[in-house]
């Protein structure tokens, strides 16, 4: 197998980038969590760097690198963060009904094209991290079935079942909010 011209770092950087960060964005939900994602990304994959195969798609790996960064992030996150809704609440001369967002409905008429992105993004983080991760490596990045199963080190079958069952879930989570009518916070 011919391997490919070498290619420096930063080169595979300014090509890929822009796609590290859409599939940042679409998993934490957020610009400022997005860009840190991607930084991390960049700086772990800059220290392995002379572990990259350059015969094999740079994107993927990157994407690789991110995920598992985020999968990292989440699992430390859940770990520390359990909050009981019987303990009283952190504000004082408040209570919890305060402080957390009903599901009273939106009074506006209409939903703009950032409200439907809005949506879209609840719905996203609605569902498991790794029916997420298919559906957004698929669908917004459009990667193959067989560069999913790369990054994420699961068979190509898994993969398809992901894609589907996530779109599935996806689909739903984002009709009960259009029904709900929920103003997004």
């Amino acid at each position: 197998m011919a391997r490919k011209p070498e290619i420096s770092f930063s080169e595979l950087i300014a090509k890929h980038g822009e796609k590290a960060y859409n599939f940042a964005y679409r998993l934490s939900g957020n610009e400022h969590d997005a860009r840190d994602l991607v930084q991390g990304a960049y700086a772990k994959a800059y220290a392995h760097f002379k572990d990259y195969d350059p015969n094999r798609p740079f994107d993927s790996w990157l994407c690789r690198i991110l995920h598992n960064i985020y999968l990292d992030g989440v699992r430390l996150y859940a770990h520390g963060h359990v909050v009981s809704l019987d303990a009283p609440a952190p504000v004082d001369d408040s209570s919890w009904d305060e402080i957390l967002p009903g599901d009273d409905p939106d009074p506006t008429a209409g939903l703009t094209r950032k409200e439907e992105d809005a949506f879209l993004q609840k719905a996203l983080n609605s569902v498991p991290v790794h029916y997420r991760t298919a559906v957004t490596l698929c669908d917004v990045e459009g990667l193959s079935y067989e560069e999913i199963s790369k990054i994420m080190a699961c068979p190509v079958g898994t993969v398809r079942s992901r894609i589907h069952q996530g779109r599935a879930l996806i689909r739903e989570a984002y009709e009960k909010l259009e029904r709900s009518g929920r103003k997004l916070q």
